[in-house]
Parts: structure tokens; C-alpha cells; sequence
């Protein structure tokens, strides 16, 4: 008895792996036709069955994971810059900033025009009246005082003849009257100050 229960697992077991073996491959089997005991013995094996194939199923298309290497990503719509969005006016200029020019020939252009203006405007009568003070004052505190002033009223007639080239004029006039002033010296008390700090003492 446990022989026979034994036998019918082990044929079982062979049997159900062997069905899991034909699922598993995916060949076209022909099936066998089964020749009834009429056609056996009384026709002739003149014709072979044929054999029906099974429909193939249709080929499964491949799923696309990257694009091919010549498609380009669709551009981004063009969101314009935060500055051109701002209204069109008068743009505030930056003190002390030297525009950029568009060329080398635009910059030559405004240094021979700022010599021409630097001509004129030490030509002014009050400029001329600051200089001759200037050369004919004998302490050097009043000296620097009137050129101080003498740069400052030219660099004034500059701006006014030529607004374009502020920042260069600002330049110049910065230099000169920084040159002129009181730095390397001493500090003293000025001469019209020199009553009252005698009078303190």
C-alpha cells in the first residue's frame, strides 16, 4: 500500500514538471491527430494530415526609453529678462562711473573733446581772476584755496558746455583739487582763523 502511494506521488510530481516544461516553451508544437479506427482500415495512408499551426501572435513593440540620438528636447518658451521689463525713461546714471565707449575711436573722439573744453574753460574771466589770485598770493594756504576754486569753476564750464563727458570732467576735477589740497602738511590754522586762536590763548 505505501508502495503504491509512493509510486503515484512520484508520477504525479513527473508529470506535473513535465507540463510545466511544454508551458514553458513558447515552440509552435503541431498537434497530433488521432486517426479514428475507420480511417485506419479503410482508407488508404495516401494523404498526411496536415497540421495546423497556431496563429503567431503579434510582435510586442519594444518600449521606447530614450529618444533617439539625433531628436532635440523642444525649446523652453522665451521668458524675457527682469531689466527689459522695466519702463522705458530716463535710466538714472551712476555718479563717478565712466561710461563704456562703443569703440576705441569714440573714446579718442572724447579725449580731443575734453581737451577743447579744458581750452575754453580756462578761458572764462572768472577762471582767469581765480589763477592770477592764485600766483599772486604769498602763503601757500591761500594759494591752494584759489586753485581749489580755479578747478572747480572750470570743471563747472565744462559740464555745462559738454554734459556728455560728466564722468571724465568729475575725474579731472577729483585729481586737481585733491593735488592742490593740504595732505602731506602739517596741519595748520588758517590765516583768517589766527585772530580769534590768538585771542583764545
Amino acid at each position: 500500500m505505501r508502495f503504491l502511494l509512493s509510486s503515484l506521488v512520484l508520477l504525479l510530481t513527473i508529470t506535473g514538471a513535465s507540463a510545466q516544461e511544454i508551458e514553458a516553451t513558447p515552440t509552435a508544437v503541431a498537434p497530433q491527430s488521432t486517426a479514428t479506427p475507420a480511417r485506419q482500415s479503410g482508407q488508404a495512408q495516401t494523404a498526411s494530415p496536415t497540421p495546423t499551426v497556431s496563429p503567431t501572435p503579434a510582435p510586442q513593440e519594444q518600449p521606447q526609453l530614450l529618444p533617439e540620438s539625433n531628436a532635440l528636447p523642444t525649446q523652453p518658451a522665451e521668458t524675457p529678462r527682469p531689466r527689459d521689463l522695466m519702463p522705458q525713461g530716463t535710466k538714472p546714471s551712476i555718479p563717478g562711473s565712466v561710461p563704456n565707449p562703443s569703440s576705441a575711436e569714440q573714446l579718442e573722439k572724447d579725449k580731443f573733446r575734453f581737451r577743447q573744453l579744458r581750452t575754453i574753460a580756462a578761458r572764462n574771466p572768472y577762471a582767469i581772476y581765480f589763477l592770477r589770485r592764485a600766483r599772486l598770493e604769498r602763503t601757500d594756504e591761500m594759494k591752494r584755496e584759489y586753485l581749489r576754486v580755479y578747478y572747480i569753476t572750470m570743471c563747472d564750464q565744462m559740464r555745462l558746455l559738454e554734459p556728455r563727458l560728466k564722468p571724465m570732467i568729475d575725474g579731472f576735477e577729483i585729481a586737481n583739487v585733491a593735488r592742490v589740497s593740504q595732505v602731506s602738511q602739517r596741519p595748520t590754522v588758517p590765516e583768517r582763523d589766527i585772530p580769534r586762536f590768538e585771542a583764545s590763548h
